[in-house]
């Protein structure tokens, strides 16, 4: 038949329309969400997980607090394309532990299966609908307003109320009032001016706040606030009560007195459980845990481990009654971690049980503990062959650190070897001078930038914060870079802050906590991102974490980019330093001060530790004295090879020479044209792969799911990532 193909008679023709017509009618389409997803969330979820309440922690009105960020590092509901693994989905189908949502009956099946078939399809949610972006233009006035609060000028915001007194009740940005900005950035006397004017307490903006809420640094705010009928027991749209906000703040007691006084819930819990208890500890503020205990009935889940992580002696005797065999076990890892060998002997014998990873955190944690003890650790119960986490045994994980005691201990308490790797490690091949090297790392470094962001869906300090500080070095020794890239990206990370500024505010953070935020306005300070309200409030996030003794906690273990007290004291300070608000400056420099203090008394350890403390007291105008004497014991490091190690164990790479040398000609110890920064150097271009990159292997167990940011090296990517970064800054400085 003419215009038939061989073997395809019309007979076969009609058969593969017919069946083409069924697979179809059986393929599910392209699901809408603003057609079909969206008005299901409004009708049957939005009331109990929206802007007013958050039941269970749950929020689904906004993309970011549904979604997934860093591939799961929040406490999702919906995770795209798997929705057996999506909270949402297994509630709807009454497949997860508790009450079948929502609790006014199940959904018909049609309507289950089209969640399920939105969030298989990928759970694409338009960023026009995300949730993340004021709907209404900002009133003017109120703009002036928050401008002259924010700039320290009193004079001028009392001319604005005085000319404008019907604008005291508008909304700026993000439904902002300006008794909210006077609480955030004023001082009592512009709210009580505000509340003269009719100011109304209680309005919440789109992120749920209040003005309560962002007064609580101040106890006159607070009274003010309180005596004209703030309600302290509202929930913002994460989830916390004026009360759990005031207690994760040193030194807040009167202000946590002053709202229970009038009437906050004293046993207000967060989504995870934790009460105000819990951040008075994180605090470590033992006033304040002395009036919580005394006030509240249920002390559970008691943060005992804490109050070892923040030092805080009087926290932890103040809790040590009141703790049962799993909260003995949990300070039991605080311990291990501190390498402190008494209390680890005292909390094995009131009972704490030692787990295998007891001994992943031995190997990750620069402070060690004595033979003696980890040998009783073994014995009480840390399974030498128990796998810590996946492709990590204790022992592998050890190795990773160098050929330590640690490492012929487990070897003598049978610890097993894992299956050699096959991956073979890349040969280098060096570039023909300082700035083709540069030229090959610059354009992956900025790839793999964008990539990050991208499919990560946050800032990471490898990728994103420390390549800003590359571009920023690379451009002042006359490499080109892109700029159209690094501008979009300083955009995107800006962007990003501002997402979360509620987050902020309210204590919540972004994941990664202060180490994360430090690193990610350090980034910004070096491609000198102005000073404006998305920095203001994480700048005062970090502010509002420092400890009392002047340093930040690092509450990650994960070696050497998240394991450092000194590495995130000196990012924090010089973020705080940088982009401090100008109304409360002298609070903020005062802060700068006390973090050089401790910076100048503190002990390094590790590479890390000796690079930062240099960094931080430099940035800071600290000792020079201190300077000099951590420069020339960083200098003396340095190995026949011409690099430095993380740590005395490891072999040289790319990560410590890089930051060593950015360190030492950054003091002033080191001149770029001497001997020994040119055996530096050299070490760098000597081991730098054809593709740009310098390959480091990673010391730190992974935490989220593996993705590829677009830079080489699989499951060590970050960390060379990072080491390519700190490299190509120390090159940049010799580039001609």
């Amino acid at each position: 038949m003419p215009g038939v193909m061989p073997g395809r008679g019309p007979h076969a023709i009609l058969w593969t329309c017919m069946f083409g017509q069924i697979l179809a009618a059986q393929t599910p389409g392209k699901v809408d969400f603003a057609r079909e997803v969206q008005p299901l969330l409004r009708q049957y979820c939005i009331e109990c997980h929206g802007p007013a309440q958050q039941m269970r922690g749950l929020r689904l009105d906004r993309r970011r607090d549904a979604m997934p960020n860093r591939v799961g590092a929040n406490r999702a509901s919906i995770v795209p394309g798997n929705s057996a693994g999506s909270p949402l989905y297994l509630k709807l189908t009454g497949k997860q532990a508790g009450l079948q949502m929502p609790p006014t009956g199940p959904l018909s099946p049609e309507r289950i299966n089209l969640l399920k078939t939105w969030i298989d399809q990928g759970a694409e949610w338009p960023d026009e609908l995300s949730g993340d972006t004021s709907t209404s233009p900002p009133d003017a006035v109120v703009v002036r307003m928050m401008n002259a609060l924010r700039n320290g000028n009193r004079q001028e915001f009392k001319n604005l109320v005085r000319e404008n007194p019907t604008a005291v009740n508008r909304k700026g940005a993000t439904g902002w009032t300006p008794l909210m900005y006077a609480a955030l950035y004023g001082d009592a006397e512009a709210v009580r001016l505000l509340l003269a004017k009719g100011a109304e307490v209680n309005l919440r903006n789109e992120g749920g706040g209040t003005a309560l809420m962002y007064a609580v640094d101040d106890p006159g705010k607070t009274r003010l606030l309180l005596e004209h009928g703030a309600d302290p027991n509202v929930s913002s749209g994460e989830g916390r009560t004026a009360l759990l906000i005031a207690a994760g703040r040193t030194g807040s007691s009167p202000v946590v007195k002053l709202l229970l006084e009038h009437g906050a819930n004293p046993a207000a819990r967060l989504a995870d459980g934790r009460t105000a208890v819990s951040l008075a500890v994180g605090a470590s503020d033992g006033a304040l845990l002395r009036l919580l205990l005394d006030t509240v009935a249920d002390k559970k889940p008691l943060p005992l481990a804490a109050a070892l992580q923040v030092g805080c002696s009087d926290c932890f005797e103040m809790l040590l009654k009141f703790a049962d065999h799993d909260d003995l076990t949990g300070a039991l890892a605080a311990a291990v971690r501190l390498g402190d060998s008494q209390m680890t002997r005292m909390l094995l014998e009131r009972g704490a049980e030692a787990r295998a990873d007891l001994l992943r955190i031995i190997a990750l944690s620069p402070e060690t503990l004595p033979v003696d003890t980890i040998k009783t650790l073994i014995g009480r119960g840390a399974d030498v062959n128990t796998k810590i986490s996946p492709g990590f045994t204790a022992l592998a994980l050890a190795k990773r650190q160098g050929d330590t005691a640690f490492v012929d201990l487990l070897v003598k308490a049978g610890a097993k070897e894992a299956p050699a790797s096959n991956r073979a490690v890349p040969k280098p091949k060096p570039a023909g001078s300082v700035r083709a090297a540069l030229e090959r790392s610059i354009p992956l470094l900025q790839r793999a930038d964008v990539a990050f962001i991208k499919k990560g869906g946050c800032v990471s300090c490898h990728n994103n914060s420390l390549t800003a500080m590359t571009m920023a070095a690379t451009r002042k020794s006359g490499v080109p870079v892109n700029e159209q890239v690094t501008r979009s990206q300083l955009q995107a990370i800006a962007t990003y802050l501002e997402n979360n500024r509620e987050r902020a505010l309210e204590g919540v953070g972004i994941p990664g906590g202060a180490d994360t935020v430090g690193y990610t306005l350090l980034g910004m300070a070096a491609e000198k991102y102005p000073s404006d309200s998305i920095t203001d409030v994480w700048a005062q996030y970090l502010r509002n974490l420092q400890l009392p003794d002047g340093h930040w906690r690092c509450q990650s273990l994960r070696p050497p980019l998240e394991a450092s007290d000194i590495e995130i004291t000196a990012a924090a300070m010089r973020s705080i330093q940088t982009y401090g608000p100008k109304s409360k400056r002298a609070e903020f420099d005062k802060a700068v001060q006390l973090a050089a203090r401790w910076l100048e008394k503190a002990q390094p350890k590790t590479n890390e530790d000796r690079v930062f403390q240099i960094l931080g007291l430099e940035w800071a105008g600290g000792s020079r004295e201190v300077i000099q004497t951590a420069g020339r014991e960083l200098l003396a490091l340095q190995r026949s090879d011409g690099g430095w190690g993380q740590l005395a164990s490891l072999a040289s790479d790319a990560y410590a020479t890089g930051q060593a040398l950015v360190a030492l000609k950054e003091s002033r110890t080191l001149a770029a044209n001497s001997a020994a920064f040119g055996r530096g150097i050299q070490f760098l271009l000597n081991s730098q792969l054809e593709d740009g990159s310098w390959y480091v292997q990673t010391r730190a167990v992974p935490i989220q799911p593996y993705f590829d940011s677009d830079f080489p090296h699989g499951l060590d990517q970050f960390i060379s990532a990072a080491a390519t970064n700190w490299a190509a800054m120390a090159l940049a400085s010799v580039a001609r």
